[in-house]
């Protein structure tokens, strides 16, 4: 009997004849040695009757000349890399209903086809969950906004064509489309999550081409269903995107046309505005007096749309930062003496000790209460608590600033449910720091929705799918 693999060689040596009937034959060439894959698409779904649009394909094997093909048709396409193309889709492609299949082909002589992605359209929204109707909290979630730009912009560092691809939401990488902000708007909603406050950033031109660092706000302000969800300004300062005091009144008008929105957040009746770092105000303007001023401007200018003023929370740069780690008192002062109505942080992400590597998640658990203790002794002002939902930031390889370490944490959804529910708790043992008082529900903040690049996020994910929002939901509609 033959040896087998003599057997398949002399197959492969006869070039799979194929016998045609009367005596007819063609040879049926080996499939190519290295197909296309496509691993995923950027946006996946669009409304029906959407806008032109740019989609990206993720995957390996793209050679010169690669075509993407919609739905069997080919799109005008650009290889960017062997990982990624681009294909200019035009509107006409989204004015009928889908599914439409996402397929990548290279050129002969080398050819193939890869596996195919799905594409929806219309939208694809779920419908309301019970959580959505809990009121246990108003729960706010800090929104980073810089998911705009192309797969190749810096934000996206080591996430769609790295090691970190697990971290890819369910509406795309990409949130540049009415689709994927809706999308995320009613998950959240069913999670729990009451609004978003996304951050605001100016002079985003110095940002990559293509990148908008404002634009998810906007779209949900253009949007016509936001399916109960809120949404606040959390201005980020810092070079480059401090406001100069040439510029704060365009600024102001421009923070003050989304505060008539009825659907942005109010705290006591007012519209509230959330600055990240009071010491990078006070350096701006240069002296207290100086901020005084500026946020009665913003009030003023409030007042001006018929608004009753503007409930203003501050946060610093600590205990990382700006104010030290043995204290929160020089940042309190600080926020009292200039103006703010609360204090609430973004993050806290410090270890005790120098560290390179991952630490558990009771260490950061810990910052956020020992911050919250902080607030208990010494807060001057209503204070805000913020859970947050983890720190992972190597995709970006940012180092702890005091240390110089990387480090990171482990997490579950249990572990971020329950960090919540002590954020909760806490609220109600210090009645005296709610910017609100019972029986309105307690506000406090989760850190964050989508910050894939400091593993700080509970949107569903492909690697984590619901399970950080369904926990946050059975924990917000638990006794």
């Amino acid at each position: 009997m033959p040896n087998r693999s003599n057997w398949l060689s002399a197959l492969l040596a006869i070039s799979l004849v194929v016998q045609l009937g009367c005596g007819g034959s063609t040879v049926v060439p080996p499939p190519p040695p290295n197909p296309p894959t496509i691993q995923a698409i950027s946006p996946n779904s669009s409304e029906q009757g959407g806008a032109a649009f740019t989609l990206s394909v993720v995957g390996s094997n793209f050679l010169a000349g690669a075509t993407v093909q919609w739905a069997g048709s080919g799109m005008p396409t650009t290889v960017v890399s062997g990982n990624l193309v681009t294909a200019s889709i035009p509107a006409s492609a989204v004015a009928g209903t889908g599914p439409y299949a996402i397929t990548v082909v290279n050129p002969a002589p080398d050819g193939g086809a890869s596996n195919s992605l799905s594409f929806a359209v219309p939208c694809v929204i779920p419908p309301p969950a019970p959580a959505a109707s809990q009121t246990k909290a108003r729960l706010g979630a800090y929104y980073f906004d810089g998911w705009s730009g192309p797969l190749t912009n810096f934000h996206f560092q080591q996430l769609p064509l790295g090691p970190y691809q697990d971290r890819q939401p369910f509406s795309a990488w990409q949130d540049n489309s009415p689709c994927a902000v809706e999308q995320q708007l009613a998950t959240a909603h069913n999670f729990g999550i009451d609004f978003f406050v996304f951050d605001w950033y100016f002079n985003v031109a110095v940002t990559d081409p293509g990148e908008n660092l404002n634009s998810a706000l906007q779209i949900m302000h253009a949007l016509p269903h936001r399916h109960g969800m809120q949404f606040a300004i959390l201005y980020v300062t810092g070079p480059p995107f401090d406001v100069a005091p040439a510029d704060w009144g365009t600024a102001v008008n421009e923070w003050v046309s989304y505060m008539t929105d009825p659907d942005y957040v109010q705290v006591n009746g007012e519209p509230v505005f959330f600055i990240i770092n009071v010491g990078s105000m006070r350096q701006v303007w240069g002296s207290s007096a100086a901020v005084v001023t500026a946020l009665g401007q913003l009030r003023a200018a409030a007042q001006a749309q018929g608004l009753p003023g503007v409930y203003v929370v501050g946060g610093f740069g600590a205990p990382d930062g700006s104010m030290g780690q043995h204290s929160l008192g020089d940042g309190f002062s600080i926020a009292q003496s200039d103006g703010y109505d609360a204090i609430a942080f973004y993050g806290y992400p410090f270890a005790p000790l120098p560290v390179n590597g991952v630490l558990p998640f009771s260490t950061l658990s810990d910052a956020g209460h020992w911050m919250w203790s902080e607030a208990t002794l010494s807060s001057p002002l209503p204070y805000i608590p913020t859970a947050m939902s983890g720190w992972d930031p190597r995709p970006w390889n940012e180092t702890e600033s005091i240390s110089g370490d990387l480090m990171w944490y482990s997490r579950t959804p249990q572990d971020v449910a329950t960090f919540v529910q002590d954020a909760i708790a806490w609220t109600a043992a210090n009645p005296q720091l709610r910017p609100e008082s019972a029986p309105t529900p307690p506000l406090v903040l989760i850190e964050a929705w989508n910050e894939f690049g400091e593993g700080s996020h509970i949107i569903p994910t492909a690697g984590d799918g619901t399970a950080y929002g369904d926990a946050l939901a059975a924990m917000l509609l638990g006794p």
